[in-house]
C-alpha cells in the first residue's frame, strides 16, 4: 500500500450531531477518515477520542492537511466560505455534507421539505399521517434524527427535514416528492442575500419526481423541471388543495376534505402546512380521507405557536421556533382570525442581518403592543405604535401581563434567533414558561 493509500481520504468537519453521525458511518464502511472542528477550544475527552478513533484537529489546519483528502463532509453550522474550505476546494477536495453521503445509500423512496417556516411541522406530520396509513416510514434530517442513522431503521419511506445548510452541499439526492414550504429573509448572515438562500433551497427540486407547490408563491416553484406538480393555497379552487375560508375548510379537488378546527392546528399558516403534507402523501397513497383523519389525531412538535397557559384570562403561547421574520409574520397573520381579544407580542433576540423593519406591516395590521428584548429587540420597540424594550425574559413577561386584561393573548414569537441570550430556541421557552408560572405562583 503506498502513502497516499493510507492517508484517510475523508475529512469529517464538525463533531456535533451530525458530525457524528458521519463518524459512526464511515467507520460501518471502513472508510479512512481524520476530523477537524473550527473550535480551537474544543476539549477532545477520552471518551470522544475513543468514539472517534481517528486523528482529530482542532481549529486551524496544518499545512498539506489536505493531502489525500478526496472529501470534505461539513456539517451544516460549517459555511463554505471559511478560508480552510476554500483552500481544500482549491486543493480538488469534493466538499459535500452528511445529505450527501445519505443520497448515495439510501434505496427507498425519500420526501424532501424545506422552507423558511413549518419544516418540523410538515415532516412530522407527513410521517404522522403515512403511519396511519400503514407505511413503514421514518422522519429525519434537520427534524433530530441525522439522516445516516436513519439508514439503519430499513424504513420504507423516508421524510427528511432540510435546511438551506444542508442542500447546499447536496448533489445526488433523488426525491419522490419535495417541496419549497415559504421563502422570507433568513440565516442572511450566512447566506448574504435572500437571493443566494433562495438558490440554496431550489436545490430541493434538482432531482425530484413530483413538486408541491403554494399556488400563490412564486419563490416555492421549481426553477428546474420535474415530472409534475401539486399546487396548495389559500384561496377557493377546483384543483388540487384549496380553502374555504368561512367555513375553515381544506378542499381536495374542490370538495370539502378537513376543518381545520377539527385539530389540533391552529392558524392559516398551519392550514398550508397540512395541505402540504397531504400533498406529498397524495404520492404515495390515494385514500385523502384516510390521510385527513389522521390528521386530527397529530400534535404540533413544541415551541410552534402552542398554547401553554391562561393566567388570570390571558393566553400564553409559546412560538419560540419563530426564529426568523417569516415565521413570526405567519403566526400573527394565523392568529389573528382566532382572537377576540387584544395580541401583545413577545419579540427580539439577534436578527441574523435581516431587515427587522420587513415585520412593521403585520405589526401595525395584528398587533396592540410589543414588549422586546435581546441584541435587536430596540428596533422593534421603536418600530412599534406602542413598544416597551426590557431586559430579560422575565422582564418581558412582567411587562406583557401588566399591559393585558383578561380575553387577551401573549405571544412570544422572536423573530429572531435566541443564540444572544440564551442557549437555543428551547432553553428561550424554557425561561419563558417559567416566567409565565411564577405569575401564578
Amino acid at each position: 500500500m503506498t502513502e497516499a493509500q493510507r492517508l484517510p481520504q475523508y475529512v469529517i468537519a464538525g463533531l456535533g450531531q451530525t458530525g457524528l453521525s458521519c463518524v459512526r458511518y464511515l467507520q460501518n464502511q471502513s472508510l479512512a477518515f481524520k476530523v477537524w472542528d473550527t473550535r480551537a477550544d474544543l476539549v477532545v475527552s477520552d471518551e470522544l477520542a475513543a468514539r472517534v478513533n481517528a486523528e482529530i484537529t482542532c481549529g486551524e489546519v496544518p499545512q498539506n492537511y489536505w493531502n489525500g483528502v478526496t472529501h470534505l463532509v461539513l456539517s451544516p453550522g460549517i459555511a463554505t466560505d471559511l478560508p480552510a474550505v476554500l483552500t481544500a476546494k482549491q486543493a480538488g477536495v469534493s466538499v459535500i455534507g452528511d445529505i450527501e453521503l445519505f443520497a448515495l445509500a439510501v434505496t427507498g423512496p425519500v420526501i424532501g421539505i424545506t422552507g423558511s417556516n413549518g419544516k418540523t411541522t410538515v415532516t412530522l406530520l407527513t410521517s404522522h399521517i403515512l403511519k396511519h396509513l400503514g407505511y413503514n416510514v421514518i422522519a429525519a434530517g434537520n427534524v433530530g434524527l441525522p439522516a445516516l442513522d436513519s439508514l439503519q431503521h430499513g424504513a420504507h419511506i423516508t421524510v427528511l427535514e432540510l435546511s438551506s445548510f444542508q442542500l447546499e452541499t447536496t448533489r445526488s439526492l433523488h426525491l419522490a416528492a419535495a417541496t419549497i414550504l415559504n421563502l422570507s429573509a433568513d440565516h442572511l448572515d450566512r447566506h448574504h442575500t435572500l437571493s443566494a438562500y433562495s438558490e440554496a433551497k431550489q436545490r430541493i427540486f434538482d432531482h425530484c419526481e413530483v413538486a408541491v407547490v403554494n399556488r400563490e408563491d412564486s419563490h416555492t416553484m421549481p426553477m428546474t423541471a420535474v415530472t409534475s406538480r401539486i399546487a396548495t393555497g389559500l384561496t377557493a379552487t377546483s384543483e388540487d388543495f384549496g380553502w374555504q375560508a368561512a367555513q375553515q375548510m381544506i378542499t381536495y379537488h374542490g370538495k370539502p376534505l378537513l376543518c381545520l378546527t377539527d385539530t389540533a392546528l391552529v392558524g392559516q399558516h398551519n392550514a398550508l402546512n397540512i395541505q402540504s403534507a397531504l400533498a406529498l402523501v397524495s404520492v404515495f397513497s390515494d385514500d385523502m380521507e384516510a390521510a385527513a383523519e389522521a390528521v386530527k389525531t397529530f400534535h404540533s412538535a413544541a415551541h410552534r405557536c402552542s398554547k401553554i397557559a391562561e393566567v388570570a384570562g390571558v393566553s400564553f403561547i409559546d412560538d419560540s421556533k419563530a426564529t426568523n421574520i417569516g415565521a413570526t409574520e405567519a403566526a400573527l397573520k394565523g392568529l389573528a382570525g382566532s382572537l377576540t381579544g387584544k395580541l401583545i407580542l413577545i419579540a427580539g433576540g439577534d436578527a441574523k442581518g435581516a431587515d427587522l423593519s420587513e415585520l412593521a406591516p403585520a405589526l401595525q395590521a395584528h398587533v396592540d403592543a410589543v414588549v422586546a428584548l435581546g441584541r435587536d429587540g430596540r428596533i422593534l420597540s421603536q418600530m412599534a405604535a406602542r413598544g416597551w424594550y426590557v431586559e430579560s425574559m422575565e422582564q418581558a413577561v412582567q411587562q406583557a401581563f401588566a399591559l393585558a386584561e383578561s380575553g387577551d393573548t401573549i405571544l412570544l414569537s422572536p423573530a429572531c434567533a435566541s443564540l444572544d441570550m440564551f442557549n437555543n430556541y428551547k432553553h428561550r421557552a424554557d425561561v419563558f414558561q417559567q416566567a409565565v408560572r411564577e405569575l401564578s405562583a
